[in-house]
């Protein structure tokens, strides 16, 4: 196997070398599904760049990400890649990620790299850009299923277009409430200061900053219902359930800590399993509203 490995290796960067990029992507994902390692996937992600493949080599260059912010070269390798491929949205969640270990000098330079990238590519795919713009705006259109598959496409815009079409998103109220949970919080990661509205769960409309909300996974509600359902014996159902369980959750995102309490009987409410449970009035409505949410998801 070693042997095999050293050969297909030799084999993929000397064809990365000699610009034959079909061969050394074919070559280096072989040693990459045979040992993962930093460096195979280096070279990878750059064969696969330089043959036109962004997306891919962006997406592979993520499972690393730890050691590409070590070297500012690999870093603005791995920045011009994800820019290539449209992930503004990606690169800029890193940034601000990494941003307590980064020099002044370095935070502006990173900065300025990724807005020449979204200028160039702006300019370049501006037909595409505005194509897609209009195909995700008008996703609410669809049931959730093609919802959930449009919607993934918006992080392929560039920022500033994302965070227009992400808004007009969270004011369709045919849009379904876990594709407003994850904008939310995606605005929340991107630190937006400024107001925004929504339709929440209740088809209600609610104003919020994400910069000042929490992250659901350090909630004592989220904690609370992890462990009790962590606890139990049977791992399929606990899998099972906990899934279940924090979907619901993310749909309540950012008001779940209002609704929900650390109680058996909101955890019962929230798994529908017990069908002799009585539950109050509220809990009641919140527990329907959820479960007819994730039927239209098409979880089941």
């Amino acid at each position: 196997m070693e042997n095999d490995y050293s050969i297909l290796f030799k084999r993929g960067v000397t064809a990365l070398n000699n610009n034959a990029y079909d061969e050394a992507c074919k070559m280096l994902t072989e040693c990459y599904l045979i040992k993962k390692s930093f460096r195979c996937n280096f070279l990878l992600a750059a064969a696969l760049a330089k043959n036109g493949d962004y997306k891919e080599a962006g997406e592979l260059a993520e499972e690393y990400l730890s050691e590409y912010i070590k070297n500012n070269d690999y870093f603005r390798k791995y920045i011009i890649t994800n820019a290539k491929a449209g992930r503004f949205v990606h690169l800029k969640k890193v940034l601000i990620s990494i941003d307590a270990y980064l020099s002044k000098e370095e935070r502006e330079n990173f900065r300025k790299l990724i807005d020449e990238e979204e200028r160039e590519y702006l300019t370049v795919n501006a037909n595409t850009i505005n194509s897609l713009r209009k195909q995700i705006m008008h996703c609410g259109q669809n049931e959730a299923l093609e919802q959930r598959e449009i919607f993934k496409k918006v992080y392929f815009l560039p920022s500033k277009i994302f965070f227009q079409v992400a808004e007009y998103l969270l004011n369709d109220p045919d849009i379904h409430s876990l594709i407003k949970a994850n904008i939310i919080d995606d605005f929340r990661l991107l630190k937006v200061t400024k107001q925004v509205s929504f339709y929440f769960l209740d088809q209600e409309k609610h104003k919020l900053v994400p910069e000042k909300l929490h992250s659901l996974e350090t909630t004592t509600i989220y904690n609370y219902l992890k462990t009790k359902l962590l606890e139990d014996k049977n791992q399929f159902l606990t899998s099972e359930g906990w899934h279940e369980v924090r979907l619901k959750l993310i749909l309540l995102y950012p008001y779940e800590q209002r609704i929900v309490q650390p109680t058996e009987l909101w955890l019962h409410a929230l798994l529908m399993d017990d069908p002799s449970m009585q539950f109050p009035s509220q809990v009641k409505k919140w527990s329907a509203l959820l479960e007819n949410e994730l039927l239209t998801w098409e979880i089941r």
